[in-house]
């Protein structure tokens, strides 16, 4: 039996709450001039860009609420894009989802080798920024489920593990290594946070006859400014967690981008 897909507590204990790291981070909120549309102006007043900042200005992840579509439109997912630094080689994007019996989607596609503007759509019209992953080099990826055990505690399975875009840049061994990193503990750290940020999904998502309701694109921008924090910090120490893991197994000297994703988890845990 694969022990990975075995639900298993998504808390770690000892490990510092999203509260208490937020006590570490300034969050700020600015038009992302970057990605505005400008054939439909109108479609840009939701476009935000999110910068944690740190008391080192060398380290400030950024947090994109965005649409994202491989092909077609990825339906009922809120979905973040995590870049390190700005203009970064290697991204992560989170997909959310809330499903029938609380159950909740993480989805965590890793792009090492691309930046954001590599697969940004700015004007295909939504009011968030849309990507299309299907014009990245190489996609990764990780898929966490957490559900509720009948004590109420938030447990974790991880599904569909998939590392072998890069095969050609390192042998079969290091990659069932590094699948094995990414499916257990990396994955164990993005559950933990993203189990916190759960009673936000379900407080605010109210059920339409006994059936999860479709969460519109701007929910997580109306938020409380609280809240928001929350979801960013959550967003982006999974981003880091992920490009931390593929850059120091693979990416290496590549670039080194991905270098200041572990300076922020250094900083933060």
């Amino acid at each position: 039996m694969n022990y990975s897909i075995e639900p298993k507590p998504a808390k770690v204990l000892n490990l510092r709450t999203l509260r208490e790291l937020n006590e570490s981070l300034y969050l700020t909120r600015t038009d992302d001039n970057a990605y505005f549309s400008v054939k439909k102006p109108e479609n840009n007043s939701d476009r935000d860009v999110f910068g944690l900042q740190t008391s080192n200005v060398t380290i400030q992840p950024t947090v994109r609420p965005v649409i994202s579509m491989k092909g077609k439109r990825t339906n009922n997912y809120q979905s973040f894009v995590i870049e390190p630094k700005d203009k970064a080689t290697g991204i992560v994007v989170v997909m959310i989802k809330l499903e029938e019996n609380q159950t909740f989607f993480c989805n965590v596609r890793i792009l090492p080798l691309s930046t954001l503007a590599d697969i940004a759509e700015p004007e295909v019209d939504s009011r968030l920024l849309t990507i299309n992953l299907e014009k990245s080099k190489c996609v990764l990826k990780t898929d966490i489920t957490i559900t509720a055990s009948n004590t109420g505690e938030a447990l974790y399975s991880v599904h569909d593990v998939d590392v072998n875009a890069i095969a050609n840049l390192v042998t079969p061994e290091e990659i069932i290594e590094l699948k094995r990193e990414l499916e257990f503990q990396g994955s164990k750290l993005m559950a933990h946070y993203f189990q916190e940020i759960l009673d936000i999904i379900l407080n605010e998502a109210v059920p339409v006859h006994g059936k999860p309701p479709v969460i519109p694109d701007d929910y997580i921008l109306s938020l409380p400014n609280d809240q928001i924090k929350e979801m960013m910090t959550a967003c982006a120490i999974t981003g880091c967690i992920a490009l931390e893991i593929i850059g120091a197994n693979v990416i290496l000297d590549l670039n080194r981008d991905w270098t200041t994703a572990g300076a922020f988890l250094g900083y933060l845990l």
